[in-house]
């Protein structure tokens, strides 16, 4: 009896159209035909794919309002986690922890907190302020961005903040290569750039919609390339490839559609065009969110980045009512019961956003059927752990995703150390209770990619010792 074999296609394969000599790839879902007869790896043998995104605000939480009082397990979302409601088992919170990054025992301040990206003290040459060492995610791109066509993915939301002429660290939360000769990497602002760094569509000579005119073609014309692999394939693939055209076409329209501030100029430009102030953070955001997930899910790229707002930010969020900027709010709370709520209502909006993004990749399905949360660690922090004193005691980092089953879930509340429960926001001092190293942290996710890691970061911040608590 002659058995059929399974159609088998590259996971490498591209959809691609060419009009007006202007020419176009898309990537396409993991599908089946992709996986070897067991569907447990690609069907050259390599592992399924894993997946990392970092995700940076600033100027820190109330940690009376974010802390869960209980640990382990059986532990209760608060008042500013509560977005992550919908993906709570997916949650590994991590907090007590201790930032070694800060400078001789100096616990105040914004650049101090990147340590828990990079495990690094920060540079100071000259008055700027650089990062120490390479950040998490492009370790983790060191490690398996060779196997996507983008290594890498870099954006950000606003762009508002202060430290963006003093140093690279206001302008970047990624840095590849070595301590003393990091590249930065600039987040792109704009979905638009985004989406043209992606997919190589670019805006078409002519009329002002040119653009559109030029993007609609290629996407006919990839399209009916798209008929062509129908054929090779099975059902269940089929269906999965018109569900991707149609999301990729959905998602050029929401991109057309925004305002001035996601559409590039006519000269290129990381910049959106509207003023801080009247960013629309929102669309923005849930552009950039949609854009990430197809990435990851299209295998375009495996590691990301969000600095969703810069150290220090001073970005008001208007689209609640809030007129203030986080960072004048982080002061200003401290003294004005207004300015108090103002300050919670902004971490929410924060977190609200947060929530959206990682919902999308749990709501994104691969071939197997599993959401891209199963397959990625999302590590999101912010630059300090209470923002009048820029506090970086018991600065806190959120976990969410298995990494493929790598970390614990349903996902545990793990605290190094009790807070000061007369003091929890560290107002009377800035040195609230600590233990451990944050570096712990980001070493086991580190080796989630790497298993070879035998340390992340450097100086007082480096860590040898993965975090154990939260693998699975």
């Amino acid at each position: 009896m002659r058995l059929l074999r399974k159609p088998s296609i590259s996971r490498r394969t591209l959809l691609r159209g060419v009009t007006a000599g202007t020419s176009v790839a898309i990537g396409l879902p993991l599908l089946e035909a992709m996986l070897d007869a067991n569907g447990e790896a690609l069907a050259g043998g390599e592992p399924l794919p894993k997946r990392f995104v970092t995700w940076l605000v600033s100027n820190g939480f109330l940690l009376d309002r974010f802390e869960p009082e209980q640990t382990g397990a059986d532990w209760d979302l608060t008042e500013q986690l509560d977005p992550l409601a919908d993906v709570k088992d997916y949650v590994n919170l991590c907090t007590g922890y201790a930032n070694h990054g800060a400078d001789a025992g100096f616990v105040s301040g914004h650049i101090e907190g990147m340590t828990v990206f990079t495990g690094y003290p920060y540079s100071n040459a000259g008055g700027f302020y650089d990062a120490g060492g390479p950040s998490i995610d492009q370790l983790v791109a060191d490690a398996i961005g060779n196997t996507t066509p983008v290594r890498s993915l870099q954006v950000a939301v606003s762009k508002a903040n202060t430290f963006a002429n003093s140093g690279t660290l206001g302008s970047a939360i990624s840095f590849s290569g070595d301590p003393g000769s990091l590249v930065p990497l600039p987040p792109l602002s704009s979905p638009k750039a985004v989406w043209q760094s992606l997919f190589g569509i670019f805006p078409g000579p002519g009329a002002p919609d040119g653009d559109r005119v030029v993007r609609t073609m290629m996407l006919d014309a990839v399209k009916a390339q798209s008929e062509d692999l129908r054929g090779k394939v099975g059902a269940a693939d089929r269906a999965r490839i018109d569900a991707h055209l149609q999301g990729v076409a959905e998602l050029n329209q929401k991109i057309s559609a925004l305002a001035p501030a996601c559409v590039l100029p006519d000269e290129p430009s990381l910049e959106n065009l509207e003023p801080v102030g009247s960013e629309q953070i929102r669309l923005v955001s849930e552009s950039m969110s949609e854009l990430i997930t197809y990435a990851l899910r299209c295998d375009i790229t495996r590691v990301a980045s969000v600095m969703f707002l810069g150290l220090a930010g001073e970005t008001p969020y208007t689209e609640i009512g809030i007129a203030s900027t986080k960072h004048s709010l982080s002061h200003e709370a401290q003294y004005n019961g207004l300015a108090l709520n103002n300050l919670n209502a902004s971490i929410i909006y924060e977190m609200e956003r947060f929530a959206h993004f990682v919902k999308s990749l749990r709501d994104a399905e691969d071939a197997l059927g599993a959401n891209l949360l199963d397959s990625t660690i999302v590590y999101a922090s912010s630059d300090c752990s209470v923002g009048w004193l820029h506090s970086v005691s018991r600065q806190p980092i959120i976990l969410v995703g298995t990494g493929g089953g790598y970390l614990k879930y349903p996902g545990i509340h793990v605290q190094a150390v009790p807070n000061d429960p007369s003091d929890p926001n560290g107002l009377a001092s800035p040195y609230m209770p600590t233990a451990g190293n944050t570096s712990d942290i980001a070493l086991a996710c580190l080796k989630a990619f790497d298993p070879g890691a035998d340390g992340f970061g450097g100086g007082a911040a480096e860590s040898v010792d993965p975090l154990p608590d939260i693998l699975a």
